[in-house]
């Protein structure tokens, strides 16, 4: 039977490696299992399987207290040790169920920014001075721009008379016109779900 595929009840797999008949006992059979360790048992406690395979009967207790009683064998004895291994595993777990929404707020604000005007001031002044040399020129007098009005008159000799300047004055005021204008801003609001209700919407999403 040796190289017989033996699987043990806690699920380790293992070759028949050796048979070994004594005449003061039954034939025994030396097990190397995937895991390392070695057991010899009693050829009658392996169990036929259809796919040609063998099934270990005993359970691990029982199994070292069958061998214990096995005489005869000089082969070493090994004991499978066996220990607990702690796994952990973590999950997702839904506590809860955040709603965000968005709104527009519009609020009122008074915009007073000053602003420029200018005006012209049209001035007429009476000169009736006769002129003197060539004709005076449009000039500047201080921020005033002097425009002369020429005209000719008859005298002993014909002779240029002022009749008058046209005095051009720019001012500057500063006028204040307060607006309403409307400013939005978006508000996040969050809603906070209990557990019973975030998987009353689940369930209306996915049927949806």
């Amino acid at each position: 039977m040796e190289a017989v595929q033996v699987m043990r009840d806690d699920g380790q797999q293992g070759t028949v490696v050796q048979r070994i008949t004594t005449a003061e006992a039954a034939p025994q059979l030396v097990i190397a299992f995937a895991d390392g360790s070695q057991l010899v048992v009693p050829e009658d406690v392996l169990i036929a399987q259809p796919d040609g395979t063998y099934h270990l009967r005993l359970n691990q207790t029982a199994l070292v207290k069958e061998v214990t009683k096995v005489s005869g064998v000089d082969e070493p004895l090994v004991v499978p040790v066996v220990a607990e291994e702690l796994t952990i595993e973590k999950r997702q777990v839904t506590r809860g169920t955040v709603r965000i929404h968005t709104r527009v707020e519009t609020r009122e604000e008074v915009v007073d920014e000053p602003l420029l005007h200018e005006e012209i001031v049209v001035e007429r002044v009476p000169v009736n001075a006769l002129v003197e040399g060539e004709a005076p020129m449009p000039h500047y007098e201080n921020e005033v721009f002097v425009i002369p009005i020429l005209e000719e008159v008859l005298v002993v000799q014909k002779r240029l008379l002022l009749k008058e300047e046209v005095r051009v004055t720019r001012r500057r005021t500063t006028i204040s016109q307060p607006q309403q204008v409307t400013l939005r801003r978006e508000v996040v609001e969050i809603e906070r779900l209990a557990p019973s209700e975030s998987s009353a919407s689940t369930t209306e999403a996915s049927g949806t």
